[in-house]
C-alpha cells in the first residue's frame, strides 16, 4: 500500500507479471482471477477504476469518516500506483494464494481477501483517527491518500506463518529469519528502504491478521461463511473437510512447482514437502489445527460412550 503519487509512464512492471503468470503452473483460480482483475484494473478496462480516478478512490480517512465514502474502502485495495508496485504485489499474491488457497478451499480464499481488504481499510481508518485526533501526533494520517493490496498481503503473510511455521523464509530473498518474526521485519525494513510505502496500511495488515489467528475475526469469516452456503442453498464444509478433500492434490502442486518453471528472483523459492518437520507434522494432525484436533477427538469420545 503506497501513498498515492503521479504514475509512470510505463507499463514495464505489467509485461513482468504477464511473463510470470504464463510461466507458472498450476495456480489457483481465485489467486488467477484476482491478479488478472487487478492487471486489468490498471490498464484501464475498466473505467470506473482507471489511473484518473485514483485520487477519487484512494483510501482518504477523512473523506471516509466525514463525508461517508465508503467504496474508497474496497476499491482502494484493489489500484495501484504504477506498474511495479502492481507487479510486487501480484507476485506476493501469487507466492502465497498458491499455498493458502489449497489449503482453505478457494470459496473461502475469496470470502477472507474481501474480508481483509475491508477489515484493513477499517483499521487503517481507526489508527489514523487514533493518531491524528485522539494522540495528536502531527502526521496529518487522516489526509494522506493510500491505494494498493499490501494491506491484505500482511494480513496473508500472518496467516501463512501461522499456518505453515517449519516453512523457511529470507527476508528479501536472502535474510533468514524465523517465520514468527517476518512480518514485523519486512514492516520495518520496507518502511526504512521505500519512505513513501504507507506504514499505517502494512500495520495494519498485520493487525487483521493477528485478529484472524489470534482474535474473533475467523469466527465472523466462518459466521459470514455459512450465511452464505445457506443462501445459495448448500452445506458449507469444515475447514479439515476441505483441507482432506484438497491435501494429496496439494503436495503435487508444489511438487510441480518446486520442480517446474523458475520464477526469478521475485519469487522467495518454497520448501514445502521437503522439511521433514512439516512432513511429520502433517502426518501425525492430518493436516488439522489443534482446535480442529480437540475437536475431533471429542466427537470420537462422545460417539464410542454412547
Amino acid at each position: 500500500m503506497f501513498h498515492h503519487n503521479r504514475r509512470r509512464q510505463n507499463n514495464y512492471g505489467v509485461y513482468l507479471l504477464a511473463y510470470q503468470l504464463f510461466s507458472s503452473r498450476n495456480i489457483p483460480p481465485v489467486t488467477l482471477i484476482v491478479i488478472i482483475f487487478q492487471m486489468a484494473i490498471f490498464l484501464g478496462y475498466f473505467p470506473a477504476l482507471g489511473q484518473h480516478k485514483t485520487e477519487a478512490m484512494c483510501l482518504l480517512p477523512s473523506r471516509v469518516l466525514y463525508r461517508s465514502e465508503w467504496l474508497r474502502m474496497l476499491a482502494s485495495t484493489i489500484m495501484h500506483a504504477d506498474d511495479m508496485h502492481l507487479y510486487f504485489n501480484m507476485i506476493s499474491l501469487l507466492w502465497k494464494g498458491r499455498r493458502l488457497e489449497p489449503w482453505l478451499g478457494s470459496k473461502y480464499f475469496l470470502l477472507l481477501l474481501v474480508t481483509f481488504a475491508l477489515a484493513t481499510s477499517s483499521t487503517m481508518i481507526g489508527l489514523s483517527y487514533l493518531a491524528d485526533e485522539i494522540f495528536a501526533l502531527g502526521g496529518n494520517f487522516m489526509n494522506q491518500c493510500a491505494v494498493g493490496f499490501s494491506g491484505v498481503l500482511f494480513a496473508l503473510k500472518v496467516l501463512h506463518t501461522t499456518y505453515f511455521p517449519y516453512s523457511d523464509y529470507n527476508l528479501f530473498g536472502w535474510l533468514p529469519i524465523p517465520s514468527q518474526y517476518a512480518c514485523w521485519a519486512e514492516l520495518f525494513l520496507l518502511q526504512m528502504l521505500t519512505p513513501n510505502a504507507s506504514f499505517i496500511g502494512h500495520l495494519s495488515g498485520i493487525i487483521v491478521g493477528l485478529a484472524y489467528t489470534m482474535g474473533p475475526l475467523k469466527k465472523v469469516v466462518d459466521i459470514l461463511e455459512n450465511i452464505i452456503f445457506l443462501l445459495l442453498g448448500g452445506i458449507p464444509e469444515s475447514r479439515s473437510q476441505t483441507r482432506n478433500r484438497t491435501w494429496s492434490n496439494n503436495r503435487n502442486w508444489f511438487t510441480n512447482w518446486s520442480s517446474g518453471s523458475r520464477y526469478g528472483a521475485a519469487h522467495e523459492r518454497p520448501s514445502y514437502g521437503w522439511r521433514n518437520e512439516q512432513r511429520r507434522f502433517d502426518e501425525y494432525t492430518g493436516g488439522m489445527s489443534e482446535e480442529e484436533q480437540m475437536w475431533r477427538a471429542t466427537q470420537r469420545s462422545l460417539y464410542e460412550n454412547s
